[in-house]
């Protein structure tokens, strides 16, 4: 957890998640501005070049005529009924906003499985170095025995060159393994945005004591299924937005003069209503309809998909995680009696009961065995955090760590 807060503050895909959030609210005003007055103050001064000897009366001829006509006012325009446009606009954009919400909770998801694999393939590439390192240790220790069985005719010289081999095969193999450690690290590193400089604390077995079907109920709330549910409403909002253009709009426009000439000087003020009925305008609304019916349907069927996918997901999870679990307590029975076996062929090789061979093949067997176990220890690891994930109980699994 230590890992995954650091990697939450690092991470840039938050952070552009996070503006996608400050683009929806800023969506969500811009439509509630469709239903607020607007309110401007107008300054004018008209110059023309005028008759000459015209005088700048009051006649409606005159100043029709004036050289120089300054006006000064307030205009006011307040929306009165345009379809319902701007309210399905602003339920939309509500809708849009918790859309990117869940998505950015997703992502959040998303970062945690990145930081987990990460966190455990270092641990396992390290604890490889180490198994790899105790069978070399073993391997060293067997030439240094078959050296000393040589100098007394008891072992033969192309024992010793098999050993050898062998010894040069594990250090080529232990020179991979640090190779992929220092790769896990320096991917881990990116994720936490500073370099590692101390262990990673080892964390308890994973149990999973939930049925199947107590997963499968939680598919519903999963973040990525949430976000296109809302992507569905905010599609819905846009076929409103759409056949409003069917409707008529009426709109009250107003004007306060505080500077005025001619013979409109002592009119203060003006107002005029308006009311626009589209009668014919081609096909460009039928257009836009149906272009947002269509888009629609497929944010539901896109809904559809993921609610099915989310408990595919599921059930491949928690069936992985089972499996894996029970393929690491064998491996673990296996790893105890190949590391017996080898033991107990060691001891007979100095009874001459076996051959050398024998005894590299039985550790051969115990190093495949043990850096098997320790794969799977890891991916039960893996497999039992992407199940929680898969069944949208991050949010459970969060206030818990708090």
């Amino acid at each position: 957890m230590d890992a995954y807060q650091l990697a939450l503050k690092r991470s840039e895909d938050l952070a552009i998640r996070k503006e996608a959030i400050e683009e929806a609210e800023a969506h969500f005003l811009q439509a509630f501005s469709g239903i607020l007055p607007s309110v401007s103050y107008l300054i004018t001064r008209k110059e023309q070049d005028s008759a000459a000897g015209t005088s700048d009366s009051d006649g409606v001829s005159s100043t029709s005529l004036r050289r120089s006509t300054p006006e000064q006012k307030f205009v006011f325009s307040q929306p009165i009924f345009s379809g319902f446009k701007e309210f399905a606009a602003m339920r939309g954009a509500g809708a849009e906003k918790r859309q990117r919400v869940y998505e950015h909770r997703r992502s959040e998801e998303l970062l945690f499985i990145d930081v987990m694999e990460s966190f455990y393939t270092v641990r396992q590439m390290k604890e490889n170095v180490q198994v790899l390192g105790v069978v070399r240790q073993a391997v060293e220790e067997r030439i240094k025995e078959l050296r000393g069985r040589a100098k007394i005719g008891r072992s033969r010289e192309s024992e010793i060159q098999s050993s050898l081999s062998d010894l040069k095969l594990l250090r080529a193999d232990e020179e991979d393994a640090r190779y992929a450690l220092v790769l896990a690290k320096q991917l881990f590193e990116f994720y936490i945005g500073r370099p590692l400089a101390e262990d990673l604390a080892e964390d308890l077995a994973p149990v999973a004591d939930k049925e199947a079907v107590d997963y499968l109920a939680k598919s519903h709330d999963r973040s990525d299924v949430k976000a296109l549910e809302q992507a569905g409403i905010l599609s819905d909002k846009n076929v409103q937005v759409a056949r409003s253009g069917y409707w008529p709009t009426v709109s009250l426009d107003g004007n306060y003069y505080t500077e005025r000439v001619g013979f409109q000087s002592d009119i203060e003020w003006d107002v005029l209503l308006s009311v626009d009925i589209p009668i014919f305008e081609g096909t460009q609304v039928a257009g836009k309809v149906k272009e947002a019916a269509a888009e629609r349907e497929a944010a539901r069927q896109n809904y559809s998909k993921s609610k099915r996918l989310a408990q595919l997901e599921i059930r491949n999870a928690y069936a992985a995680f089972h499996f894996l679990r029970r393929r690491e307590n064998l491996l673990a029975q296996a790893a105890t009696a190949s590391e017996e076996n080898y033991r107990l062929n060691a001891l007979e090789y100095r009874r001459n009961l076996v051959n050398n061979l024998d005894v590299l093949d039985a550790l051969r067997t115990w190093q495949n065995v043990r850096l098997r176990l320790n794969e799977a220890r890891y991916e039960t690891r893996k497999n039992y955090w992407k199940l929680q994930i898969a069944a949208g109980m991050i949010p459970r699994l969060r206030s818990e760590w708090q």
